[in-house]
């Protein structure tokens, strides 16, 4: 088993990912399965870094009594208490109209709107999991109950479009104790940076 177990984001397949495969335990919400699936994961896995980006990290956050305590060292990219915090849900809801009419143009501008540069293959089964991750973020809330966080680092990105400093700010005071890194680029982290976070 690897030493990281790491929770993906919206529209977020490994392949997103180049040079990290088999480094860690991947896991995309809703394209490798729900937020229940995905627990299922983090809880399994014996692993002492847990990672997550966006709607992953979401997902963290709505579970930190539970999984924070569980690991040495966790680091959530880009995490949100509540989605509409930081995209308005008419957008989000319009998103979800633009992924019933053409999924991969929908999906791809989203990747754009994140600053990913290097763009996977389009596969047509993402299509109606995407949709059920939309719904699941126009109603799911993570608490803004306080858990020790010592061991987290929390990281933004100054020209992050999806996730927005007061999102950001939400969810670091529901961590108390937990680092900040801001990185200069946008709603996708740096491979780089991500590998440096996560197996320092």
């Amino acid at each position: 088993m690897t030493d990281v177990v790491f929770c993906s984001g919206f529209a977020g397949p490994e392949a997103l990912f180049p040079g990290l495969s088999g480094r860690w335990q991947f896991a995309a919400p809703f394209l490798d399965g729900d937020e229940a699936a995905m627990l299922a994961v983090m809880r399994a896995n014996p692993a002492r870094v847990l990672g997550g980006w966006s709607t992953g990290a979401h997902i963290i956050l709505k579970h930190a009594a539970e999984l924070l305590p569980r690991f040495e060292r966790v680091v959530l990219f880009s995490p949100f208490l509540r989605f509409a915090d930081c995209f308005p849900p008419r957008l989000t809801r319009a998103m979800a109209a633009g992924l019933a009419v053409d999924p991969e143009a929908t999906v791809r501008g989203f990747w754009q709107n994140c600053g990913i540069a290097g763009q996977p293959a389009w596969n047509p089964a993402w299509a109606g999991p995407l949709g059920d991750a939309l719904a699941y973020l126009l109603v799911s809330e993570a608490k803004a109950e306080p858990v020790a966080a010592g061991h987290v680092i929390v990281v933004s990105g100054e020209t992050d479009r999806i996730v927005r400093p007061a999102a950001v700010d939400k969810a670091l005071a529901a961590l108390p104790k937990a680092a900040h890194r801001v990185h200069p680029g946008g709603h996708f982290p740096d491979l780089n940076l991500l590998a440096s976070l996560l197996w320092p």
